[in-house]
């Protein structure tokens, strides 16, 4: 009974050697970005890896953006119509090959709007859209994960761009005012950590345990 639960015992700790050293841990550094577009540009400063907390496994870069401004519309044609406003934007987010890319596609309206009253910014052909926002997020994954490893920091390149367009009517104006793209960078390091000694002590009790009953096993027989 004894001899029983002793192997229960190291077979427990050697479980828990293998699980300390068999599934990845994850440590992560954010940054932010803003810029006026279109287009624009920012360097977001991120951490490297520490190569003491173990063994890089592989790298992940994430966006996570959004391109936004304060939109009126006009209708200068002569027929009346269903008026909307679409934004598109781009910000892509690259470092050491990897590219994570936000693409943006945003509709505000239709709104009805009449055929052009001859007056500029108001009346029935005009729309104030208000804020037109739009977000999305992408991620990108390496496995060659030397270029991360070290003290200090790399530098992720964001790029953006953006654009506005109306639709619904012939013929129109557009106003656009605090045009802007911003969000954050994210890297995440998956990794093996080093045991603990406490853990390798107690892996290294487990093979020691294993071999002294085979060896009893041995003369018992």
């Amino acid at each position: 009974m004894r001899s029983s639960r002793c192997l229960v015992l190291f077979f427990a700790a050697a479980l828990v050697l293998k699980a300390s050293t068999s599934f990845g841990a994850i440590v992560t550094d954010s940054g932010p970005f803003s810029f006026p577009l279109s287009p624009n540009s920012a360097i977001v400063a991120l951490d490297l890896f520490n190569p003491a907390l173990g063994t890089l496994n592989f790298v992940e870069l994430a966006i996570d953006g959004t391109v936004q401004a304060n939109v009126t519309a006009e209708n200068d044609s002569a027929i009346a119509g269903n008026m909307s406003v679409n934004l598109t934007g781009i910000l892509d987010a690259t470092a050491f090959g990897l590219s994570a890319a936000a693409n943006i596609i945003q509709a505000a309206g239709p709104v009805a709007v009449a055929a052009t009253d001859g007056v500029s910014g108001s009346g029935p052909d005009f729309n104030d859209f208000g804020l037109v926002s739009g977000t999305d997020s992408d991620t990108d994954l390496t496995l060659t994960v030397g270029s991360f490893i070290g003290p200090g920091t790399f530098n992720a390149n964001v790029d953006g761009s953006g654009g506005f367009s109306i639709s619904g009517v012939t013929d129109s104006t557009l106003q656009i005012s605090s045009f802007e793209g911003f969000g954050t960078v994210t890297v995440t390091y998956n990794y093996t950590p080093i045991p603990e000694p406490g853990t390798l002590a107690l892996g290294a009790l487990a093979l020691v345990g294993m071999a002294s009953l085979r060896k009893r096993h041995r003369l018992t027989v």
